[in-house]
């Protein structure tokens, strides 16, 4: 926001999404805390261990570093908010996401969700939530 106000949690959310989706991540960054709390799965040994970029992180540091993994080992086609919702200060919005797992050459469609929590106009606490199947699939080398 250009009046010194701080922005609404639907103004971050928004924010958020279109730097997201328009793969502006440096941009997409300053839209979290510094301490922020990223929830991105719970890694299950012998089971989605092999998305390296999941797990929690803390602050917006290790985030950035968990998108440089993912970004290095998968090529976003496309990505698009399909529905966005919005109360007080809790957002979620639905992602739909077409990706090439550039080892294998195989691509994924997913549906995810990203809850986020915003305070003082930051995104303080932000959790994913998919069916990881299809990505696996593609990272190993089937038809997802």
């Amino acid at each position: 926001m250009t009046d010194g106000k701080t922005p609404t949690t639907r103004e971050t959310a928004t924010g958020w999404f279109a730097a997201l989706t328009g793969g502006d991540l440096d941009r997409a960054m300053t839209y979290l805390a510094e301490d922020v709390v990223w929830v991105n799965f719970t890694p299950v040994p012998g089971y989605n261990d092999r998305m390296p970029w999941i797990g929690t992180l803390h602050g917006r540091k290790e985030v950035m570093e968990s998108f440089k993994v993912f970004l290095g080992q998968v090529d976003v086609q496309s990505e698009e908010v399909v529905e966005l919702v919005v109360e007080d200060d809790q957002a979620m919005a639905v992602l739909r996401e077409e990706s090439v797992v550039r080892r294998t050459g195989r691509l994924f469609e997913i549906e995810f969700v990203q809850w986020l929590t915003v305070r003082d106009g930051k995104i303080v606490h932000w959790q994913s939530f998919t069916d990881p199947s299809r990505i696996l699939r593609a990272l190993a080398g089937g038809r997802a």
